[in-house]
């Protein structure tokens, strides 16, 4: 089977989001870093959102969320969905992922400290539970918040936590507007796919809240993200509010959204939460070596 269908199968350009909330929380460890953990925490990062795309997969494939004619099969590569990779062969790469997570863990723990198996048991149990059918936590309206904490607070403090063995209530709080942008790109999802989302019998916060009251909500929490930006400034890291100059890219979404939300709404928020990020990133290591230098 050729390489390329396997890459394909773990949704290769939905790490971006995993590599931008990890460099975060580095940047926060300027004086701290370990070019080595960071590498290793990254990769197990990574390793661990691929497992979790491919068990999203399956599930959604095993429940008939997913199916031909679906959304999710029009916009983006789908392997499993349309027969590339076999059952076993999908379920037995699962699980060597998910073992390499452990291994990565057990030997970060080796050389830090037991909670890092804690971030293990909670990342474990959030990337099973995400999609497990009758538990689901993305079809019980519980996505966005969970992605939220999972790309916020828990990767960025979490990374942040693996290189200094110290927690910073800056740093948790500078976590928020990441893991808010990455919850926008689901909910961007939802608003988008309300119609068949119902018809599936799912329930989304977009379905809950109806479209008017889910944009409003969308929009709310966007403009969130910058004003807990500016927080971040006031509290020390000043260079933070180069991310303000994404703030015209958002200005231009939420116009567009509230005309229609288009086809391509979650790729649309994505591009949005890269950019900001990498300014976030920039500022917030300009700030730290300013404070050392």
């Amino acid at each position: 089977m050729k390489l390329k269908v396997w890459f394909l199968a773990t949704r290769p350009w939905s790490f971006i989001m995993t590599v931008i909330s990890s460099a975060l929380g580095a940047s926060f460890a300027f004086n701290e870093f370990n070019a080595f953990i960071y590498s290793l925490s990254l990769v197990g990062l990574i390793v661990a959102h691929a497992a979790t795309n491919m068990i999203n997969d399956y599930f959604d494939v095993k429940t008939r969320v997913d199916k031909e004619g679906a959304p999710t099969s029009k916009y983006r590569p789908h392997p499993y969905l349309f027969g590339e990779i076999s059952r076993s062969s999908f379920l037995s790469a699962i699980i060597l992922l998910y073992i390499l997570v452990i291994a990565i863990a057990f030997y970060l723990y080796l050389i830090r400290n037991a909670i890092v198996i804690l971030l293990l048991f909670i990342g474990l149990l959030v990337s099973i539970l995400y999609t497990l059918p009758k538990l689901s936590l993305k079809y019980k309206a519980l996505g966005e918040p969970f992605v939220a904490i999972i790309w916020g607070p828990f990767m960025v403090l979490g990374t942040y936590y693996v290189l200094t063995l110290k927690f910073n209530i800056t740093v948790l709080i500078a976590s928020i507007p990441i893991g808010v942008l990455v919850a926008l790109v689901l909910m961007a999802n939802n608003l988008r796919d309300i119609e068949y989302d119902t018809q599936a019998g799912i329930k989304t916060i977009p379905i809950i809240l109806g479209r008017r009251r889910a944009l409003n909500l969308f929009k709310i929490l966007l403009v969130s993200c910058y004003v807990i930006t500016g927080l971040v400034a006031y509290l020390g890291e000043f260079f933070a509010i180069l991310s303000f100059i994404s703030i015209y890219q958002a200005y231009n979404i939420i116009k567009k959204f509230e005309k229609e939300i288009p086809i391509n709404a979650d790729p649309i928020v994505a591009n949005l939460t890269l950019y900001f990020g990498i300014l976030y990133i920039v500022g917030i290591i300009i700030s730290n070596y300013l404070k050392v230098y």
